[in-house]
């Protein structure tokens, strides 16, 4: 099983993000980590801040034992750490303002700027030939982090993952979309409503020049594995090359099921319940303590029958937004408030998607579109998963085609929204 520290040769094709080390460390630097490494740590107020540089994910606690896997060793070996990306910069100045590895190249250090700032980053280490180890993101939201109780008895994340509020017809709403299997975000769009044109929000490094989410080749797959997305987390990989046979945007014969904890996820017992919940792997994009959830999380968003597809907004359960006493399209703001139970309900805005074969956001609606995904695999193999709520309000012609759908196979490829359950 390759380890991963053993990467393959990288290919001479691949535009290297350079890591740098010009900015020593801060004492007195905030723990991240302190309740557990994670794939996304969550930053809530001006200060300087560290995490566990050598440690990738949650640690040996995400490493399952498929042979597939990639990896049967959490830790690394850094010697540099640099910001690849901050979704806000102005008047000379982002959301973080340094980062750096300590002097035991064991903790990644990063200062946010004096002013704080509500945003997302990604914080990546490299090796000594500047190639990407593993990447963080860095969540600075508004509002805060908690959960809602649900009727399927899943605490729920009371926004998006990425999301900076949960606000009705709010674009930071969205949060980030993630491709099925891989930790690494990509930004929603900065517009409420969009159309097929539609391009992510804008990007900028340290310095606040621009850094572009790029697509990998449309007509060959030889970056299509674990290996390049992990040293390329703003390379977003297209599956068009192998569409008519696969999915996935790992080279089909190099796809792993259980890259999010549940391989067996798909699998229903005689009274057609989902038996196995999987658990949180280390390339899971939740915060420590959160995961992303199995497959049967929403099935009360459709009455009276879960699983299935609703084309009658009377079989949605949804909030009665307007309080009119009826369920129309006058309850859609740019997302549903769905039921989660009785007593409670959560917001679930239409980010749209990163298109798998495009691998990038044209091709999506914001605004229109929303899909979230599960930890589990679909039943084919075709590269799919499943998720657990799908909808739409619009086709591609921009008719009406109003639908709600649990459990959608979906692409792989495809970069969807997450929300994310307590561990």
């Amino acid at each position: 099983m390759m380890k991963i520290l053993n990467y393959v040769a990288f290919f001479a094709s691949v535009m290297f993000i350079a890591c740098d080390n010009d900015n020593q460390p801060e004492t007195g630097a905030i723990n991240l980590a302190e309740n557990g490494t994670a794939n996304c740590y969550v930053v809530t107020k001006s200060g300087t801040y560290s995490f566990s540089a050598n440690v990738i994910g949650n640690g040996n606690a995400g490493i399952t034992d498929d042979a597939a896997f990639h990896t049967n060793e959490s830790q690394i070996s850094p010697v540099s750490a640099k910001l690849l990306w901050q979704d806000y910069y102005n008047n000379g100045a982002g959301l973080i303002s340094s980062v750096t590895l300590d002097e035991t190249k064991t903790r990644v250090v990063f200062t946010t700027s004096q002013t704080f700032i509500h945003g997302n980053a990604l914080i990546a280490v490299c090796d000594a030939n500047e190639n990407i180890l593993w990447s963080w993101h860095i969540w600075m939201p508004a509002v805060e982090i908690n959960s809602i109780s649900s009727a399927t008895g899943y605490d729920i994340m009371n926004m998006n993952l990425g999301a900076l509020t949960n606000e009705p017809a709010n674009p930071k709403s969205y949060g980030m979309l993630y491709q099925w299997g891989r930790k690494d975000p990509f930004p929603a769009s900065a517009t409420l409503a969009g159309d097929l044109n539609t391009v992510s929000a804008p990007l900028y490094d340290m310095h606040g020049n621009s850094v572009t989410i790029q697509n990998s080749s449309w007509n060959d797959l030889t970056n299509n594995n674990l290996v390049y997305a992990i040293q390329n987390p703003t390379i977003c990989l297209s599956n068009n090359k192998q569409y008519s046979t696969s999915r996935d945007w790992l080279e089909a014969s190099k796809s792993v099921d259980a890259l999010w904890g549940n391989p067996n996820g798909n699998e229903k017992d005689s009274d057609n319940n989902y038996i196995n919940k999987g658990s949180k792997s280390c390339y899971d994009p939740c915060p420590a303590g959160w995961r992303i959830p199995p497959a049967d999380v929403f099935k009360n968003f459709i009455t009276p029958n879960p699983y299935n597809m609703a084309w009658d907004i009377s079989d949605f359960n949804i909030v009665d937004v307007d309080n009119n006493g009826v369920l129309n399209i006058n309850d859609y703001n740019y997302g549903w408030a769905f039921k989660l139970d009785e007593n409670s309900s959560s917001y679930f805005p239409a980010a749209a998607r990163f298109d798998g074969q495009y691998a990038m956001l044209m091709g999506s609606v914001s605004g229109v579109w929303g899909s979230y995904w599960s930890n589990a695999p679909y039943n084919l193999s075709n590269g799919t998963s499943l998720t657990p709520l799908s909808f739409q309000v619009k086709n591609y012609n921009g008719t009406d085609g109003i639908a709600t759908m649990i459990l959608f196979g979906a692409s792989r490829a495809d970069a969807y929204s997450v929300r994310c359950i307590k561990e």
